[in-house]
């Protein structure tokens, strides 16, 4: 895998930008879309950034299959419980906890530049004003999250103010104020954009939304289910400033239909193409177990339909041995999209507001919200709920057919049933995340932040736990742990030292997997 610094990158790809668009009018049009080629000086802002914009969408949830390996299945989706990756990769693996050195520096190079050379540019371009601005902001915070909480303290407030490569890291908490100041701010901006441009038929940036089509309404309710996210994620350590923000997003109106949800279309769907044709994905033993128990009518929309996912984990893993006539695969096809945000996501997220005492109405509403939020993805992917949510049954045991020590039961099982098996308010929110992990399938960075946050769902533990011998540090193997972060590239510490150990000063701990996130304290 070659290697490439965030600094290095960032200044080649921003040059090249600059290269770009201010090149002679002569050779502009070689660089544009419009088919009439007309010069830069006659071209809109919408027109000279959009081209932009594709490259921002893709970082919230990568469909270039290679992105999507190395980030959203190998990381989010394994650590959250969804996928298993079943290549060997000559002993080194996520799901073992021993990654390659290589491989760590991935999510935080793949987002960090693919985003950031576009947006220093858009930010120059608008002088960090107008609606353009304000979109790319709500893209950039949906993106960075993933960044932030994958590491800990990164670059961020000062991305595109600094003329040095050495950019200093932000403390998580302060990162994350700063996202809440840029959504509203965002709002704010399409708020008015919407107002002023209320009688127009089309919508500027059209052409280039593969989410929403230019319909900055929906992108004003993405934002605002932005700003629920992240205050119930921040709640156990900020709860005063996470509610004035959650409360401030249910007012201004969130993602609450399915018509509204959030995906990126796909012509070749990653997680088909890790799974079928290379072999290296299937489905978390972990996953399969739940749904078996609860026989969940979503099982036929997300795993093939032997029903049998595999263990995490398994050192000197064969991926011959774990093909889809034993074991489960993703049900992809090659055109399926890719979930960055859900209705069913606000559903849960305002059942756990309710059981904080953020929403009037308690348990009442707290379950009015968690069953709505199961109904509305057993809508979204189009089956009948049936008798669903009066479930009393548990998680079922997993059983490896060809590998007995990797049998697993969940340890303190729990039922879909809202009134069944306990009415302490954490069995409540673990019924709650539970089923929103179910219904976030398979944005597995969501699913793995919850995990860290809440301990829940209960996801099976690595079968073999390789991290002593991995320089990500060891790893508590247990329930409600698990990995905590990823340690930062290597390229940083060469090539942005002196920022990179302020950084882990910051962490609270060591540079290593099993220290925790300034949101995620958990014992």
């Amino acid at each position: 895998m070659k290697r490439m610094t965030f600094q290095k990158t960032i200044t080649w790809c921003f040059a090249s930008l600059i290269i770009l668009f201010s090149s002679c009018t002569k050779n502009f049009e070689k660089y544009n879309t419009d088919p009439y080629n007309p010069i830069e000086d006659n071209l809109t802002n919408s027109e000279v950034l959009g081209i932009l914009f594709p490259t921002l969408i893709s970082t919230m949830h990568f469909a270039q299959e290679n992105r999507s390996q190395m980030n959203d299945q190998m990381v989010g989706g394994q650590y959250g419980g969804y996928f298993t990756t079943t290549n060997n990769w000559s002993g080194t693996n996520y799901g073992t906890l021993n990654p390659s050195l290589d491989w760590v520096e991935t999510p935080f190079k793949d987002i960090m530049v693919d985003f950031n050379s576009n947006y220093v540019k858009i930010k120059r371009v608008t002088q960090s004003t107008g609606y353009i601005y304000a979109w790319a902001n709500i893209i950039r915070v949906a993106a960075m999250l993933r960044v932030v909480d994958t590491y800990g303290p990164i670059p961020y407030t000062q991305i595109g103010e600094l003329t040095t490569d050495n950019v200093p890291f932000d403390d998580v908490k302060t990162i994350y104020y700063k996202m809440f100041e840029e959504l509203n701010s965002s709002i704010t901006a399409l708020n008015n954009f919407n107002t002023e441009s209320k009688n127009s038929t089309t919508h500027p940036m059209a052409t280039y939304d593969v989410v929403y089509n230019g319909d900055f309404s929906k992108w004003i309710k993405f934002a605002n289910s932005l700003k629920m996210r992240m205050a119930m994620r921040i709640s156990a350590v900020d709860a005063e400033f996470a509610k004035t923000n959650f409360l401030e997003a249910v007012a201004s109106g969130a993602i609450e239909t399915n018509a509204d949800n959030a995906y990126i279309p796909t012509q070749d769907n990653p997680y088909y193409k890790a799974s079928v044709s290379w072999g290296d994905l299937a489905i978390n033993a972990t996953l399969s177990a739940y749904m078996n128990g609860y026989a969940d009518p979503r099982r036929a929309k997300y795993m093939t339909t032997i029903n049998r996912g595999v263990r995490m984990g398994i050192a000197n893993i064969n991926k011959t041995n774990y093909s889809s006539a034993s074991y489960s695969k993703p049900a992809f096809t090659a055109s399926s999209p890719l979930l960055v945000f859900n209705a069913s996501e606000t559903a849960f997220l305002k059942a756990e507001a309710a059981l904080l005492g953020w929403i009037a109405g308690g348990d009442t509403q707290a379950r009015t919200f968690y069953e709505s939020g199961i109904t509305l993805s057993m809508s979204q992917n189009a089956v009948t709920i049936g008798t669903y949510l009066t479930s009393t049954a548990n998680p079922a045991q997993y059983t490896d057919p060809s590998l007995s020590r990797a049998n697993i039961s969940v340890p303190n099982p729990i039922s879909v049933s809202w009134t069944n098996f306990g009415t302490t308010t954490n069995t409540k929110r673990e019924k709650i995340i539970t089923q929103k992990w179910l219904a976030n399938y398979p944005y597995g960075y969501e699913a793995w932040s919850d995990y860290r946050r809440t301990g829940f769902p209960q996801i099976f533990p690595a079968l073999d736990n390789l991290s002593s011998t991995s320089f990500i540090g060891s790893v508590s193997n247990t329930y409600g742990r698990l990995v905590r972060r990823l340690p930062y590239p290597q390229s940083q510490y060469r090539s942005n030292s002196t920022n990179v150990m302020a950084a882990v000063s910051l962490l609270g701990g060591d540079d290593a997997a099993s220290t925790d996130l300034w949101w995620a304290k958990k014992n």
